[in-house]
């Protein structure tokens, strides 16, 4: 993930399991191929002159997804060299602790992830309501979790466990219905050298203090355009998420952009592949959505598609000593959030070196999940209404003195069709006022119907000038956001 550098904190140390010796780096670095790409065959490819819009209908539709940050830092897990880190990104162990190459690699030799099974994986996400997943394919330490001709540093040749894990999850998601991504590490590999870097001074200068910025163009040419080339031949994601910081020119971005076209012209792909800030202008060039920064949920809808990447603690992969665990509860928020802005909410696991993703993460998930089974019509395939909130903060004098209604409730709006579904964060204690649909707001509207999802009781409701007045079932149809679906037809 991307990362401020006063945000840089060192990680580490998980015991291994088995050990076998690895190939010293020069020998590997040697064995590293100097390819040229991929003969690129758009007439022959399915989805050729795909516009945009038909590009991102079953990203925009689906608006939760499964994140998941697993490599061999999965190892180490927050401590180093009996160094423990509480907290932090535990993918950033070998920037933090400025382990040399050479002595990193060696964690592939004790990689043998035994219990994973991306059938089981993918079967989490699914329960949980997700419907798309994306993996780390290589993460900014230079390791690649899939086969690749171009490096035998990667999961099925240097590690014991001799399996191509992002084979076996792209089959295991198409086997279950979810869509499929591959995470690249595009700017940053500590592994090989790629110069000094930009301001942010992320590269690996430790081991490569007079690398120059030839270096970098060389990785592009020789090794990271052609790795993403082998992603999109080898296992044809419908998503390829980048990772950088604003190291590629200009022409470089386009040779990316216009290759990935030309291989897998139905592929979506995110704004990192420019650059990890926001946009500057909107629609921005080279994608088709925008991320925006980890954990960050932006303020209001952009007007352009969106996505956040989140995570469950304070690491994305996985830190054996990090216990600061994000509730159910604020995860069902976070999504509605997210959503009634018109973003996607893309939740992170970090599964352990054994290849379990976490029980606490699991816990979430499911109850998450449960909370999709009544309400997810509210979520998927939504779109931003005219406001997105409503509730105590914009106007909390507006109920009155009026003691029929409780205290206003936080609400959140999504719209499909002719429904407007408003999200209670809260359980109304008392009738509710949703202000945003009184005659003044909604002149043009007319409201045919009120229900809230999961429940059989009848809803009460009458629209004054002041807003929509909604009584409240006798029991809780589940156990956090309660979602009235109201029906509005044109005047």
């Amino acid at each position: 993930m991307k990362q401020i550098p006063d945000r840089i904190q060192s990680l580490a140390g998980r015991l291994a399991l088995a050990a076998i010796a690895l190939a010293p780096l020069d020998r590997l670095a040697a064995a590293e191929e100097k390819p040229t790409s991929p003969a690129l065959t758009a007439a022959a490819m399915p989805g050729a002159g795909l516009t945009r819009e038909q590009r991102i209908q079953w990203w925009r539709e689906a608006r939760f997804g499964m994140f998941i940050h697993w490599g061999l830092y999965a190892i180490p897990a927050g401590v180093w060299k009996d160094k423990v880190h509480a907290t932090g990104y535990s993918e950033w162990i070998m920037f933090g602790e400025k382990i040399p190459a050479k002595e990193y690699e060696k964690l592939a030799g004790k990689f043998n992830p035994v219990k994973f099974d991306a059938r089981a994986w993918a079967a989490i996400a699914k329960k949980a309501g997700m419907k798309y997943m994306v993996l780390t394919t290589k993460h900014h330490d230079g390791f690649s979790m899939f086969q690749s001709r171009l490096t035998p540093y990667n999961v099925a040749d240097a590690t014991p466990f001799k399996r191509d894990v992002t084979r076996e999850l792209s089959e295991a998601c198409r086997n279950s219905g979810l869509r499929f991504g591959c995470y690249y590490s595009i700017d940053r590999d500590w592994y090989r050298p790629q110069g000094p870097g930009n301001n942010y001074r992320q590269n690996n200068v430790w081991d490569y203090p007079d690398s120059t910025k030839a270096d970098f163009d060389r990785y592009v040419a020789t090794f990271a355009k052609p790795q993403v080339e082998e992603l999109l031949t080898n296992y044809r994601p419908d998503l390829l998420w980048f990772d950088e910081i604003d190291m590629k020119s200009d022409a470089q971005v386009e040779e990316l952009y216009q290759a990935i076209r030309k291989l897998r012209p139905e592929c979506v792909v995110n704004s990192r592949i420019q650059g990890c800030r926001f946009p500057a202008r909107i629609p921005p060039p080279h994608c088709d959505y925008i991320t925006s920064g980890d954990n960050e949920i932006l303020d209001q809808a952009p007007g352009f598609e969106w996505e956040n990447p989140g995570s469950m603690n304070t690491s994305f992969g996985y830190n054996q000593n990090d216990h600061n665990w994000v509730d159910a509860k604020e995860i069902v928020f976070r999504l509605v959030d997210i959503v009634s802005k018109g973003g996607n909410y893309l939740l992170n696991v970090g599964p352990t070196s054994e290849g379990l993703i976490p029980q606490p993460s699991i816990d979430r998930l499911m109850e998450v999940g449960a909370w999709m089974e009544t309400n997810g019509e509210a979520i998927y395939g939504t779109s931003p209404w005219r406001v997105f909130r409503d509730g105590p903060l914009e106007d909390e004098a507006a109920q009155g003195p009026n003691q029929s209604l409780g205290p206003p409730v936080d609400i959140r709006f999504t719209a499909k069709g002719n429904s407007l579904y408003a999200i209670c964060l809260s359980w109304p204690e008392k009738d509710v006022l949703v202000k945003a649909l009184g005659h003044k707001r909604t002149p043009d509207k007319t409201i045919t119907a009120v229900r809230m999802l999961g429940s059989k009781d009848q809803i009460q409701w009458r629209q004054t000038d002041d807003g929509l007045v909604l009584s409240v079932p006798r029991g809780k149809p589940c156990r956090h956001a309660f979602v009235y679906r109201i029906g509005l037809s044109e005047k």
